[in-house]
Formats: structure tokens, sequence, C-alpha cells
């Protein structure tokens, strides 16, 4: 997690903007269902009245209700309330009602009525109901007996009663209820309306700020990547770099976007509900039932899926190795018709990566059926239990319609720490991934104070070398030891695993040596900054790799050329005539690979790229090998004239002895050493090595 939270450093504050508008609309998800609840129980059931003391009552209903008071009491309540005269016109629940009677009126509506008023309220409201004459002498006591037991409902009964005053009055009670349905009703759609939006705010913060450390965090592995050795490469397969760089990266972000998002709302919803259902202690056990069912089935199921979650991310990289393999084989396996071993060998690896992957979302799955049936169990079990309380009315409908939202809204916060519980392994697995290629340690590193070339060439000496691969047994190169003087060409020979190529990888540094040291101008390779040094160089490597765009592109590579060292470059190398063929010159495109031109012209605008810059060393490594004799011996002379012209130090690795035969020096190696070194006539008579090669090539006559 250090990795994730590294990166949502210096998104800080987008992250506190997150948490306060996540709270904002958990808040208004949370207010909604007590608006419902307003509305069921105020609302309808009540006929929107919401309070427990009329705000207008005529006199005789006055004067009913105060029969069953104290006199003390009686003038505590008829102190709240002004009598008007019939005739008048008076303003009550925003209705404007010409009175035909005397009515008391309520001076101040903000003030509720102490217990003294409900209880004569309702005993009003039951005597109307029962038929009971209120100036009987038992008229309180028979109303006390059917009232027994009642006590918590006298509220529910007042409520009531006061819609019968209220149309006694001359009001209508059903705008009195279609007054507060409709204000109540677009009081919840303002507040949806501030969820909507601060939602939709918050998830674009997220998305944003989640695409952002994604782009960021690619781009760092990216560059660390290009920071790589050789020997870094060989820790890291094409394909598990591709599927770090692109699938991993990828979960990371939905990580942190959930993170934001859903891990935020999770808690802050959940507690909030949970307190608000505690105001309902009578089924909120119900709950803590639901929710155990729910972290045990968690439980089960994390014991069984995390283990899972690396196991697939490793078969993602072997799928993509094998596919990478296919493809870039892809006409050597059509030449030995080894179709069906290969598509043997990708449905292995295939069924194993789907019985996983299908094991591990089949086990995610059933927590979809487990909290549906959670919910719907709960649901049924809030009703049934619910209607038992409203019976005795200890609960009104709308409170059970808001407990059950409430209780929903738990249940749904749960089911996203679920989904956030397996996601964060899965996802702590690619970030693994992903701190294993940032924090690898490059084996080829820049000195802290670099020293500096000077601009005109020098020689370049390998001074008791010895190489091994990292992780191999024996060294591939053994106390190498030649210098090579501006404006000389030095060769490389060998049969093939004799180190040949290793020697020129050894020169702008693509690994290191084990033993011994380069020098250049004097100075060891490893004192000098690498930048500086692959300036001086111009490379043309043994695979011969051209890139997406077109034939100019290709050559300047990343370079300022002029046109003049552009044409330089492409006379040189021979590639005038593949301009010459294609329409668009220069301009011509090239196909991801270069698999749209053949391997010579590959290699000659390979070798051209090398060439379109003025260098100091030129190496070519086993390049010329797809050139026909014509061209090789024509760039050969091309290149000579550039080297008596630039007395640059060109490198050259090749098998043919007519590539090599006019070089200054000729190094001969075997397993790894030097066996012998010279022009080419002292190495046909000195070294048995070289004249076995050279006369496995040529006849005696051409060798002459």
């Amino acid at each position: 997690m250090k990795l994730i939270f590294r990166y949502l450093k210096p998104y800080i504050l987008t992250v506190l903007a997150v948490i306060a508008l996540t709270f904002l609309q958990v808040q208004t998800e949370l207010t909604l269902p007590d608006y419902m609840s307003g509305i069921v129980t105020n609302g309808i059931q009540y006929g929107g009245i919401i309070d427990t003391s009329p705000k207008a009552v005529t006199k005789d209903d006055m004067d009913r209700i105060l029969t069953f008071v104290s006199e003390s009491d009686r003038k505590a309540i008829l102190s709240d309330y002004q009598l008007i005269k019939a005739g008048s016109t008076v303003t009550v629940e925003d209705q404007d009602v010409r009175l035909k009677k005397d009515v008391y009126f309520k001076m101040n509506e903000d003030t509720e009525n102490d217990g003294s008023f409900l209880k004569p309220l309702v005993y009003s409201y039951m005597a109307k109901q029962q038929g009971i004459d209120v100036n009987s002498a038992d008229a309180e006591a028979r109303i006390g007996e059917s009232l027994k037991g009642l006590e918590d409902n006298y509220v529910s009964m007042a409520r009531l009663h006061i819609r019968n005053l209220y149309e006694n009055v001359g009001l209508s009670g059903e705008k009195i209820q279609n007054d507060f349905i409709l204000l109540t009703g677009l009081k919840m759609l303002g507040i949806a309306a501030i969820g909507v939006a601060v939602q939709i705010l918050s998830t674009y913060l997220a998305t944003k700020t989640s695409s952002k450390i994604a782009a960021a965090m690619r781009k760092d592995v990216f560059e660390k990547v290009e920071s790589f050795s050789s020997s870094e490469f060989s820790r890291f397969s094409t394909s598990s770099l591709i599927t770090r760089t692109g699938n991993d990266i990828t979960k990371i972000q939905q990580l942190i976007q959930m993170m934001m998002r859903m891990m935020l709302m999770s808690p802050i919803m959940g507690i909030t509900a949970v307190i608000k259902v505690m105001r309902y202690p009578n089924i909120s056990w119900l709950l803590i039932v639901a929710i155990g069912v729910i972290v045990c089935a968690m439980i089960v199921l994390a014991l069984f899926a995390v283990p899972k979650f690396e196991v697939i991310q490793k078969l993602t990289d072997r799928l993509n190795s094998i596919m990478r393999e296919f493809l870039d084989g892809m006409l050597v396996i059509r030449a030995f018709n080894s179709e069906k071993t290969e598509e043997e060998k990708f449905d292995d690896i295939n069924s194993t990566f789907r019985k996983t992957d299908r094991f591990v979302s089949n086990l995610m799955n059933i927590m979809g059926p487990v909290i549906t049936f959670v919910m719907n169990a709960l649901t049924v079990s809030i009703t049934w239990f619910a209607a038992k309380q409203i019976d005795i009315d200890a609960m009104s409908i709308g409170e059970m319609m808001a407990f059950t939202q409430y209780a929903m809204h738990v249940v749904m916060s749960f089911m996203f720490v679920t989904v956030t519980f397996f996601m964060i392994p899965r996802s702590m697995v690619s970030v693994k991934r992903i701190e294993e290629v940032l924090n690898t340690v490059n084996t080829i590193n820049d000195p802290e104070e670099p020293l500096k070339l000077p601009e005109e060439n020098g020689p370049l000496s390998f001074e008791h070398v010895s190489f091994r691969y990292p992780g191999a047994e024996e060294s591939v190169l053994e106390d190498i030891s030649f210098s090579a003087e501006p404006g000389e060409t030095v060769a490389f020979i060998g049969s093939t695993g004799s180190g040949k190529s290793t020697i020129v990888k050894l020169i702008p540094r693509l690994f290191d040596v084990s033993e011994g040291k380069i020098t250049y101008c004097g100075i060891d390779l490893r004192d000098l900054s690498q930048k500086q040094l692959h300036e001086k160089i111009g490379l043309a490597t043994q695979k011969a790799i051209l890139f997406t765009g077109d034939i100019a592109s290709n050559i300047e590579f990343g370079r300022e050329v002029s046109e003049e060292e552009m044409a330089e470059a492409v006379r040189i190398s021979q590639s005038e005539s593949i301009i010459k063929e294609k329409e668009e010159g220069l301009l011509a495109p090239i196909t991801q690979g270069g698999t749209n031109v053949s391997g010579g012209q590959k290699q000659r605008l390979s070798i051209a790229r090398a060439l379109a810059k003025r260098r100091n060393i030129y190496i070519f490594d086993d390049c010329f090998s797809a050139l026909d004799y014509a061209t090789d011996k024509k760039l050969r002379a091309a290149l000579n004239e550039l080297i008596e012209k630039t007395r640059a130090t060109v490198f050259i690795v090749a098998q043919r002895i007519s590539t090599i035969k006019n070089a200054d020096k000729i190094i001969v190696l075997d397993e790894g050493k030097i066996v012998g070194e010279g022009k080419h006539a002292d190495l046909l008579k000195d070294c048995e090595v070289y004249r076995q090669i050279a006369y496995s090539q040529l006849s005696k006559e051409e060798l002459a």
C-alpha cells in the first residue's frame, strides 16, 4: 500500500474533497428514508397533520375538549388561543377561511401545549367516536376504561382528531394532506438532486485522480524499464513487463478509484445507517443477525479465493509469453507443421487459467446470491416483526419502511466491503509486481560525478576483461585485452558462441565487465555517464529492428538529422534503391517491426540509422549477414571513405571472411578467449582457427 499512498500524496486535497463529498452524499441518501417515513406516516396516515394541538378550533369543539380538564389547565390552554368571532377571515395551514362560527385561533404556531392538552383532546375524540355525551357524569370514566392500555396511542389519536377539528373550522383536509405530501416530496427531490450532483462530482474527481496516478505509474515503470541494462532484462520477461505495465497498473487504478469511492462510502454509510437503525431497538437485532451471516460468508470465501489471485497473475504472464512466442515464430511454426503442438501448449496453459479464474469467479459470484438472500430474508423479517410493533402502535408504517431502507443500506455497505475485500488482495498482487520493477536496483548506473570526454576521438582499450552473464556459472569472456585507435577498423570473428557479440555489448555498457576494465580516451567507461557515452556511439544491432512510422523517422529515430546527414547515411548504407522503389520516398510507411520490408532492407536501414549522425565509434554487430556480396562490398567501400574522413573507430562482428578481411585489426575468438589478432594475411599464416573459418568459406584464390 506504500506505493499507492506515495502516488496519492500529490492529490491529498482532491482526496479530502472526495471524502467531504462522499460524506455529503451519504447524508443525503440517508435523509430520504426519514422524509419517506414522514410522507407515509404524517402525510397519508395522519392526513398531513404533524401537530398535537390544533392551530384553530371552533368554540363548540374547544368547549367539549375543555370538559376533560381542570380549571387551572383550562386557563393555561386558553392563554395560547385568541377567540375570533364568526365572519372574520383567518389563514390557517396556508388556507384563507371565512369563519362561519366563533373559532379559537392559536396565537403562536411554533409553541406546543404540554400533555395537559393531549389527554382531553383524545378523550374528546373518543367521546365523539363512541357517541358519549361529554357532559354526563360518568363520561370521563367510561372513556378512560375504553382507552386503558392505549396511552402510547394518544399522539396518533390526537392527530386524527385535529383533522376533524380543522374541517369543522372550514379547512380542506385534502388540501392539507396534498400540500404536506407535495412539500415533502419537493424536499426529497431537492435532496436527491444534491446527492446526484455530489455523486457525479466525487466520481469524476476519483476517476480523474486514479487515471492520473495510473498514467504517472505507467510512465515511471516505462522510464525504469528504459534504464534497465541487459542484466535487468534477464530478470523480467518481455511478456511480464507488458502485463505489469498494462494489466497490473489497470488493476491498481481500479483499486484507487474504489478506495476513493466505495471504500470511503461503505464505512460512512454503514456507521450512519447503524446509528439511525438503533432508534428502533425492538427490531434492530435482525440487522445484527444479517451482518453476522454476511461476515461468515466473506471469511469462508476469502480462505479459498485469496491464494488464487497471485496464481492468476502468473498465469496471465505465461499466456502473454506463449502468445508473443507464437506470433514471433509464426512462420517457423508453419514451416515445421507445428501448429498442433503449439495449440496443445496454448490449450494447456489456457485451460489452467480458465479453471483457476472460473474457480475464483464462482466463489466471488456466490456472494451475490448470499447477499440477495440475506436482503430478502431481512425484508421479510422486518415486515413480520415490525407488524407486531405497528399493531401495538409502538411503530408506524412509515418508520417500518424507513427502518427497512436503513437496514438495506447497512447490508449494501457490507456488500461493498465484500467487493473491496476481494479486490484489495487481488490488487496487492499487482502492487507487488509493480514495486518489484520500480524497486529493481540497476546494475549499471552513472557515477555521482561523471568525467567528461573530449570532443575528438580517442583510443578504446580492453584491459584484461572477463565477463560472466548474471546467474551464469562460467565466464563467456576471459582475459580479453586489445586496443582500437581512431580511424581503425577492428573486426571480430569466431565460431558461434565464442563471445563476439558479447564484446561489442560491453562497449556501450549494455553490460558491465565482471573483471578488468574498458577505457575510452584513457577514462574507464564506468566513470562516464551513459548518455555521454551513447552520444559517441552509433550502433547497428545483430537483429535489425524497425519501428512504426516511415523510413525517415526510422533513420532519424529521436535525433535531429540534417538533409545532408540523411542523404549520406542512405548512400553509405546502400539504401537508395529502397527509397527509389517507394512512391513516397523517405516518407514510405514502415509497419511495426518492419514486416513490410525484406531482411536485407531492414539491415540496410538499421545501418543507415547508425550512420545518420556523426559518431566517434560505430558498432556493426553481424548486421551485414543478409546483404548480398555486391551490396556488402559497396557498403564497406563507402564506410571506409567515411572512416578516413572522420577518423571514427569501427567495430565489426561478422561471420563472413569477405566482410572483414580488409579490417585494420581482426580479433579471432574461441570459447571466450582471443586466439588470434592481426591482419588477414598474418592470421592465415599464424592462426589455425582463422584459417579453418577462412578455408570453409573461400577458395585459396579468393583469400589471396
